[in-house]
């Protein structure tokens, strides 16, 4: 079945803000979030011919399957993207403080902060220290394992093993079951 400009619409209506909910819990960022919407259904729009399913049910994988893609991709490129547009002065648009509040609210953020906050405090400080200097710093490991002053494959180590706890402990599934009841 191709889909028209109408059917994307549709969709829009249909499955934006659960979408926009998908990229806030990934992101942590509004003005992201809102972005990935958008791009999810200009590429939507754009690949409407090649779309083969049949029903609202594969519409909605297909949709959550290009935000997935574009999520990967931010994730990628967004620290390198950040960079360049700060160097150039580029000013991104900004989301009114109205309708961050209420993306904010629709992905249950202060929810999710509150449980990662718990899950971090949880790590023992080398591998919370580590964890934050990979992920929260973008460091590479062989700068992390300068500055934790370890090898790079004790400082790998460390953050894996970190993640993995955080991993158990923020259980998504559950976390989503949670913020549903909030």
């Amino acid at each position: 079945m191709k889909l028209t400009g109408t059917d994307i619409s549709a969709l829009y209506e249909a499955h934006a803000d659960a979408i926009l909910k998908f990229a806030m819990r990934r992101t942590f960022d509004a003005q992201v979030s809102v972005d990935v919407v958008g791009e999810t259904f200009a590429v939507a729009f754009e690949q409407r011919k090649k779309y083969r399913g049949s029903s609202d049910v594969e519409a909605s994988s297909w949709l959550f399957g290009i935000a997935n893609n574009l999520l990967k991709q931010y994730f990628r490129s967004g620290a390198i993207e950040r960079r360049a547009m700060e160097k150039l002065g580029v000013e991104q648009t900004v989301v009114p403080v109205e309708e961050f509040e209420r993306i904010e609210a629709l992905a249950g953020s202060s929810e999710l902060r509150g449980a990662v906050r718990d899950a971090l405090a949880d790590l023992s400080l080398e591998q919370r220290t580590a964890v934050r200097l990979r992920v929260v710093d973008e460091l590479p490991y062989p700068l992390v394992a300068e500055k934790l002053d370890v090898s790079e494959e004790v400082a790998r180590a460390r953050v894996s093993r970190g993640l993995k706890q955080l991993r158990e402990r923020l259980d998504v599934a559950r976390m989503d079951e949670v913020i549903e009841h909030v």
